[in-house]
């Protein structure tokens, strides 16, 4: 069903028509990971930085967000080399949309991504994990509150931009143009959940949740032919978890409507009307077209 090749940009040197010339699915993954690498390092020692130097004036936050903006603009096709620009602002897939697909993007990404999110903790009850799986990545209660909303802030905007830029930009555009949305779509969800194994709670049980959480995205890229409502999406949903997983704000982990899937299925159905609508509103727009102009 979802199967819509892109034509990819023309290698106009040697080198490119020898990179051109290794497997699409390889190359997917160097490129992906490279970006995902590079743009969180700088994000993160930022904060590492930071916070042994002088944790009560959090400079950290517009340094990361500075940072962003600039791994952003280079990613989109800013900078050099000139002759990679075009083939970097479409990988990228960081098209400006219009306010209605905006709203109605937003609007059933929300409820999607509240209702995928809602898989976490269905995952936390009922698969087998390690104990060190709930403890908080590092402590912040020695920090004021300032420091640790702007740890939040940067982590869930790092999170939003690298991982969408890497995955569902770079990953997901070379794969998509070679084998299609589906294979591209499933590839990616793999690699997504393969990058987070350093995290404790990434066990097996764990797999089911980051394909479709990556599924997700991979939909709204589809319907969109853009990541920007998928990097909103994202942040946000990393900044509402994230401080339950540091355990700063409870989390509905004993409640069983969620932890049992009613959450989950209720605000699934409860997206699905929106994301029709918004299907509809891409189609009006000719946004599937788009891409072979871009």
């Amino acid at each position: 069903m979802i199967d819509d090749r892109e034509t990819a940009v023309p290698p106009s040197s040697l080198a490119a028509r020898l990179w051109h010339r290794i497997p699409a699915l390889l190359r997917a993954i160097l490129v992906g990971f490279l970006v995902l690498q590079v743009g969180g390092a700088v994000s993160g020692a930022l904060l590492l930085v930071n916070l042994k130097l002088s944790p009560r004036a959090p400079w950290f936050l517009p340094a990361t967000i500075a940072w962003l903006w600039l791994f952003w603009r280079y990613a989109n096709g800013w900078g050099w080399p000139p002759s990679t620009s075009r083939s970097r602002r479409v990988a990228l897939r960081g098209r400006p949309l219009s306010g209605r697909v905006w709203a109605w993007s937003l609007f059933a990404g929300l409820l999607g991504m509240a209702s995928v999110m809602g898989l976490v903790f269905v995952t936390a009850r009922f698969g087998s994990l390690p104990p060190e799986a709930a403890r908080a990545p590092f402590d912040v209660t020695s920090y004021p509150w300032w420091t640790v909303l702007s740890i939040f802030l940067a982590i869930a905007a790092t999170a939003g931009v690298v991982e969408e830029a890497a995955f569902r930009g770079y990953m997901l555009s070379t794969i998509q143009r070679r084998h299609g949305w589906l294979t591209g779509i499933a590839f990616v969800g793999l690699m997504f959940y393969l990058a987070h194994l350093s995290h404790a709670y990434a066990t097996l049980a764990f797999l089911p949740f980051f394909l479709i959480y990556s599924g997700f995205h991979g939909l709204l890229v589809y319907l969109t032919r853009s990541i920007l409502p998928s990097v909103v999406l994202h942040s946000i949903a990393d900044f509402v978890v994230v401080p339950m997983q540091f355990g700063v704000v409870p989390d509905p982990g004993h409640l069983k409507f969620v932890t049992h899937g009613g959450f989950t299925l209720v605000l699934a159905a409860a997206a699905a009307l929106p994301f029709r609508r918004l299907a509809a509103v891409a189609r009006e727009e000719g946004l599937a077209e788009a891409d072979f102009r871009e």
